[in-house]
């Protein structure tokens, strides 16, 4: 979104998820955003601003100790948080000014401007996709799942077999589905705008957990809050979310939980919460009109406050 010298500019916060670095950034009113389909923003979800020069600022913590990833040309710097993964900026050192940082607006993803609803944007997109060199996706040399999510036996050479990654490869993995991922796949495809999800910028599907292989999860964090009965697994190198994982939790601390929340960490424990943005030579587009939007998770509690 290119900034207008004469539009009144406005002073907006935005943080990662666990609220160690916080920065404000001032842009005029912000009505769209720029998404680019290049492999690094496809994976991370990103949805773009760009504050002009001194118009971004730190608030809390240091932009030193936000992990860097970079990656094609090695051209842009991507940072985020190694505690909650959120993606908080990018730089581009030797842009023109006012292009050299972006923060990724997703009310919060790495460019978690805090309230905003990053759902009634304007996009602009953008082919990074096109741009020299063509990113080669990581090859998957793992174990392949041991079921296609058949309600009944069925024959495996009709399923279908879906391979993803990381952005950097160190996390790979497989997805066996008995329905193709299309416009006719009949279970959940969501897309949550709750604190932490809307900062991965993530679109999930639920298949059960003997539907998906993945190799490398020692290479992820995992991040939990509130109630820290599910994490979010990212990879530690290149920041990109994998999946929901149930937290380790004691049968003392099981035992404790509400019985809503008992449902909640069954659930992560039969399925696999999967973010789609990881497979490789397969796109969004092929299941948008299936993606279902839910503001449901803002509500649960404890509630999320912004630092």
């Amino acid at each position: 979104m290119l900034m207008e010298s004469q539009d009144p500019l406005k002073t907006y916060r935005g943080n990662c998820h666990c609220g160690a670095f916080v920065y404000e950034a001032k842009l005029p009113e912000i009505t769209s955003a720029a998404e680019c389909n290049c492999s690094i923003c496809y994976k991370k979800g990103y949805l773009w601003l760009f504050p002009g020069a001194g118009d971004f600022g730190v608030v809390k913590g240091n932009e030193d100790d936000l992990r860097m990833y970079t990656c094609g040309r090695g051209t842009t710097l991507h940072k985020f948080c190694s505690t909650c993964g959120t993606p908080v900026m990018a730089f581009r050192p030797g842009s023109p000014p006012g292009k050299q940082i972006g923060i990724n607006d997703y009310t919060g993803q790495a460019h978690a401007i805090q309230d905003l609803n990053t759902w009634d944007l304007k996009i602009h997109p953008f082919d990074g996709r096109a741009l020299p060199p063509a990113y080669e996706p990581p090859v998957y040399k793992g174990p392949e799942p041991a079921s296609d999510g058949a309600p009944e036996t069925s024959d495996p050479s009709t399923s279908h077999l879906y391979h993803g990654s990381c952005h950097c490869g160190a996390v790979r993995l497989a997805l066996r589905s008995h329905i193709p991922l299309d416009k006719n796949y009949p279970d959940w495809v969501k897309m949550c705008n709750c604190s932490i999800c809307e900062r991965m910028g993530a679109v999930w599907i639920y298949p059960k957990t003997t539907q998906v292989s993945i190799s490398g999860l020692e290479n992820c964090e995992k991040y939990s809050f509130g109630r820290k009965i599910v994490s979010k697994a990212f990879c530690k190198t290149c920041g990109v979310c994998i999946c929901n994982m149930p937290a380790d939790l004691s049968q003392e601390e099981y035992d404790a939980l509400s019985d809503e929340y008992k449902k909640w960490v069954d659930g992560s424990r039969q399925f696999c919460v999967l973010n789609l943005r990881v497979l490789n030579g397969w796109d969004l587009e092929a299941i948008k009109e299936k993606i279902e939007k839910t503001s449901g998770g803002r509500e649960v509690e404890p509630k999320y406050v912004n630092p």
